[in-house]
């Protein structure tokens, strides 16, 4: 009896102690992680150069942005869409609509210059690790046909750049 009395103290304290005031972190961003400002992605051309895969991110304020411009490339990249954030205790989230199912988008912290940006699109849970980026590549595709410009080829934007000249040891 005692027992049973002391277990039913303790499931009483534990649901008093969830009821403080004080906010949830997960709600005021306090959850001890940060997103830098900037874009990320992993867009590559396929195997014909012409193609484009991957996925890319742009959060204006870093984990302090309101929304996400977002665009997914499957051979071409064409919507850009612009999602309102949820914050969460590990990251960010979004959702997106795909072939009539609401999906969740997971955008979490992986280092300080990338973040890694999970879903399920009905096969499972996938991940996918999302390098901060100098320029956007794959939105600026899709701007590029959503405004009715003619698009930068894929090739031009994924062709690789040379880092700027060392400065010389000498005087």
């Amino acid at each position: 009896m005692r027992a049973v009395a002391s277990v039913l103290l303790g499931i009483a304290l534990l649901s008093v102690a969830g009821c403080s005031e004080e906010s949830d972190p997960a709600e005021t961003g306090q959850g001890g992680w940060h997103i830098p400002a900037g874009t990320y992605g992993n867009v590559e051309a396929g195997q014909g150069g012409t193609d484009v895969r991957g996925f890319e991110l742009t959060l204006d304020r870093g984990s302090k942005s309101e929304t996400v411009d977002f665009v997914e490339c499957d051979d071409r990249c064409v919507d850009v869409e612009s999602r309102s954030l949820r914050r969460g205790l590990n990251g960010i989230s979004f959702t997106v609509y795909r072939k009539g199912r609401m999906l969740d988008v997971l955008v979490n912290p992986a280092g300080k210059d990338a973040v890694e940006l999970s879903l399920d699109q009905g096969q499972g849970l996938e991940s996918h690790r999302l390098p901060r980026i100098e320029r956007e590549v794959a939105l600026a595709i899709a701007r590029g046909k959503a405004d009715s410009a003619a698009a930068p080829s894929a090739d031009a934007l994924l062709e690789p750049r040379s880092p700027p000249p060392l400065p010389s040891p000498t005087p």
